[in-house]
């Protein structure tokens, strides 16, 4: 039983590593990957409290880049992926950080379960 937890807590320490580098802004987690600067991810931390997306809700997002892209990779509740209200706010919003944080660089939303596992990829309009 002892080897079985000490396993479990292995792994789960393997799986947060597997986030990246975390900036705490506002009660919201922000990770970010070896792709992305410290510099970048304060940009878009600032930018998200000033936004009002870091509103002391806890929320967990990852910043990642893949080739000229940045991911934007949060976690959402099951069942949003859906609603494509949401969906349509991600496209804007994703114009949003391209203009005023990423220097027009394209944004993809992806949205993930409470591992960061991407469920559904939302490109801006």
């Amino acid at each position: 039983m002892k080897n079985a937890i000490i396993l479990v807590f292995t792994l789960f320490l393997i799986n947060c590593d597997n986030y990246g580098t975390m900036l705490e802004f506002n009660g919201g987690e922000l990770y970010y990957t070896s792709s992305v600067s410290e510099r970048e991810a304060y940009k878009l931390g600032e930018y998200l409290v000033d936004a009002e997306f870091f509103d002391g809700d806890g929320k967990t997002i990852q910043l990642n880049k893949t080739g000229n892209t940045y991911e934007f990779r949060m976690v959402i509740k099951k069942g949003t992926e859906k609603d494509e209200e949401f969906i349509q706010i991600a496209k804007i919003f994703a114009n949003d950080l391209s203009e005023y944080v990423f220097n027009g660089f394209n944004v993809d939303i992806h949205l993930c379960d409470e591992n960061l596992s991407t469920i559904r990829v939302v490109v801006p309009l």
